[in-house]
Order: C-alpha cells, then structure tokens, then sequence
C-alpha cells in the first residue's frame, strides 16, 4: 500500500465514534479550556464543570457516554466523584485524570468507580484521544449490541404476533374444513343410503317378475356381505358383488313367464339359452350407469366355471373376477332351494352337498369351503332382533329387514329411521288402517 494510503487509513483508524456527549470535570479552568477545545475539534460534544457537586448536577439533567475527572479537586475529589457519578449513569465509560503521587486514590477510584482507564498528567493528547475512541468504541458496540437486541425483540415480537395470528386462522380453516368435513360426510351418507334405498325398492320390484327366484337375490347379498370379508375381498368388491347380487334377475325382466316359473334343467334348446344369459343382459342394462360398472362386470363374469368350461369367455380358476366367483356360489345356493335350478326344490342339507360336488368344477373350492364353514360356524345366526309396531319405534333405529305393503316396499333393510320416515309410517298406518311391524336391529348396551 502506498503512503498516501497509509495515512487515509491512519487517519480513519484515528477518527473518534461520532455522536457522543463527554463531560470534562476539573478545577483548574485552563485544563478545562484545553480539554474542551482539543474534544470538541475531534467531534465530541462536551460539556465541563469545576468540581464534583456542580457534575452530578449536570449529570441529573442529562446523562452523558464518557466522563473525564481529575483526582485532585476540592471538596470532593475525583474517586468520590466517579463512584457516585457511577449511580447516575452506570453505562457512561469513566477515565480518571492522576498524577503519580495519587496513586492510592487512584486504585480506590479503580475499585470503587469502575473507570475504563485512568491517564497520567501531563497527558499526551494523541494517547488521550486514543483512550478515548477506545472507551467509546467499547460503548458504540454496546449500543449496537442493545439496537441489535432491541431490533430482534421487536421482530421476535412482530413472527410472534403473525405466528399467533396464523395459528388463530389455521385453526379457524381447520374448523371449517372440519365442519365441511362433516357436511360432506352426512351428504354422503344420506346419499348412499338413498342409493341403497332404491337398489332395494328396485331389487324389491325385480321380486315381482323373477318368478322361482323370488327373494333369491336379497337372500344371496346377505351371503355376500357375510362371506366377502372372510375370502379377503376388499370393500369396494364386496359392494360391487352386493349390487351384482340385488340386480342378477334385471335380466329376467324380458322373459314371459312360462320361462320365468320353469327350472332351469327343465329348459332345452332357445329356451335353456335364454334363461342362462340372464346375467349377461342383466349387466346390458346397467352399462349406462357408471356407479353400477363394478357390479355390471361381476354379472359378466357369472357364467363362468372353475374349470374354465363356463361362459362368455370361457375363463378358468383365478382369472374369473373374484366377486362373479363368490356370487356363483351364494347364489346357486339359493336358487337351489327356491327351485329355479332342478326340478325339485332342494333342502338345505341338498344345497349344501350340491356345492360340495361342484366344488374344484362349477365353484372355487375355496369359497364354497368359507360358505359351508360359515353355515357351521356361530357367525350364521342371525343378529338379535326385536318386532316393533311404529308407536314404539325411536329414531336412530335400524331396520333389519324390508318393510312392505302388498308388493310395495315401504323401507329398505339398513334404514336408520329418523322422525320423519316414523311419523310418514304412522300417517300411513291411519290412511290405510293398518298396523305395521317391523324387525329391528337390537344391539347389547356396551
């Protein structure tokens, strides 16, 4: 670096923190002069005072960053002065003007006055001024530290006060979203069960045309609901076999009814073909309906055999649909003892051996073993249920089995009664002069 540069940096190094307030205490009025003018050239602004009394005064007024004090003054020397100087302003950096023969009182003024440094008379004014930016360097960091601090502090206070406020809206969103949370859900809820509601009314209404196979198809979706679980299916196929189960006999709508009220071994030729398509047109009828897609292909799939010699596609063992392999057992089961396969109406002991020689041919052995299993096993009773007339029914009820009038079905099986459908039953019951009972589920209190 050259010279000139040197000294720009000296001169900088050598600059004084600007912004500061001194008070020069002396008895000597030419000492004071002197301090004043040399300060007040190298940007301090100072004030002065002749002893310690009229100091402290001053002091009272205002506080000031550093304070220079010569030991001997009379009535109250300058260790005195700087210790209680320090009560007033205790940040201020003190600096004690002494000669050699006050050294004691020196270390007291030290020991008692806390002063950043003491200067000997006569001083120099270069190493004074130097003691002088280092005293108050040290308190320009102080006062840097204490913005600094105050700074974050407020800041802190600022993420605070936005953290509680966030938190205050996120809890509000969370209880809104909850709270739609739980619309959505109700809304849900009433429409499924709307949805279940007319699959039953239509299942219901398919019981007047299906002929042997009435009540076939709402006796094989209890099986379907009872033995799905156990063969591992999941939710949404034991739903979709469930419809498939309610809607296989939507294909016998078109049939006469010489067709219908025959068993299916008593059929040959045309006749035989038609009924055993019954499922294929049964899912024909439900393409439209993107919610019933599920059950539409279960429908295709039942005319399949385990052995692979079944129909449309001829598929064999696990790449038939798993819910067309469980509807093909549950539901022959049934129809079995309704008539509508053999000539004969079978016992249950019959339709349970009949599964039994199909199975590893017709029926996958593994769900005619869980069904058979299932007979046997204390899961096949049916749950506790109690017969009430409308005047004893309380809302939250459910129906354990389907209400009907004539052919009319009134309530599904699963319906919570609420008191609207309680109160629509009881007008009812007077319009037609009826009395209606109904099979309730009846639960154990916990």
């Amino acid at each position: 670096m050259s010279e000139a540069g040197l000294a720009s940096t000296a001169a900088v190094a050598n600059q004084p923190p600007a912004g500061f307030d001194v008070l020069v205490v002396d008895d000597e009025p030419n000492i004071l002069s002197a301090l004043r003018r040399m300060l007040r050239a190298h940007g301090y602004r100072v004030q002065t005072a002749p002893g310690g009394s009229e100091a402290l005064a001053l002091l009272e007024q205002a506080p000031v960053d550093l304070i220079i004090s010569d030991m001997r003054m009379p009535e109250m020397n300058g260790a005195e002065f700087l210790r209680r100087s320090r009560e007033r302003v205790p940040e201020a950096v003190r600096i004690l003007l002494t000669g050699y023969a006050d050294i004691g009182s020196t270390i007291d003024a030290v020991n008692n006055g806390e002063i950043f440094r003491y200067v000997s008379k006569p001083w120099n004014d270069e190493a004074l001024l130097a003691t002088l930016r280092d005293g108050l360097e040290r308190k320009q960091l102080e006062r840097e530290r204490d913005r600094l601090l105050a700074t974050v502090t407020r800041q802190h206070e600022q993420l605070k006060g936005h953290a509680e406020l966030l938190e205050q809206r996120v809890m509000e969103r969370t209880q809104a979203l909850s709270h739609a949370h739980v619309e959505l859900q109700t809304s849900h809820d009433r429409a499924h069960q709307g949805f279940m509601g007319t699959l039953r009314m239509l299942s219901h209404l398919l019981d007047q045309r299906a002929g042997l196979a009435r009540g076939c198809g709402r006796a094989a979706a209890t099986l379907v609901q009872a033995i799905g679980p156990r063969l591992a299916l999941s939710p949404a196929e034991v739903q979709d076999t469930f419809h498939a189960a309610l809607l296989e006999d939507l294909g016998r709508l078109g049939l006469p009814d010489r067709l219908i009220d025959t068993p299916l071994h008593a059929l040959a030729g045309e006749h035989r073909r038609r009924m055993q398509r019954v499922p294929l047109v049964a899912e024909g009828h439900l393409l439209a309906l993107p919610a019933l897609a599920g059950a539409g292909l279960v429908l295709h799939h039942l005319g399949e055999r385990w052995d692979g010699q079944g129909e449309p596609d001829g598929l064999k063992g696990a790449a038939i649909l798993a819910g067309a392999r469980l509807l093909r057992v549950v539901s022959d089961y049934e129809r079995l003892k309704a008539g509508c396969i053999e000539t004969r109406r079978f016992t249950d002991a019959d339709a349970r051996r009949w599964l039994g020689n199909g199975s590893g041919t017709r029926y996958d052995p593994a769900v005619v073993q869980e069904l058979l299993a299932w007979f046997d096993s204390a899961q096949a009773v049916p749950a506790s249920r109690a017969r009430l007339g409308v005047a004893a029914l309380l809302p939250g009820m459910v129906l354990a089995q389907d209400l009907s009038a004539g052919n009319v079905l009134l309530v599904a099986q699963g319906r919570t009664l609420d008191a609207t459908l309680i109160k629509a039953l009881a007008q009812l019951e007077q319009r037609q002069s009826a009395q209606f009972e109904l099979e309730i589920e009846v639960h154990d209190p916990l």
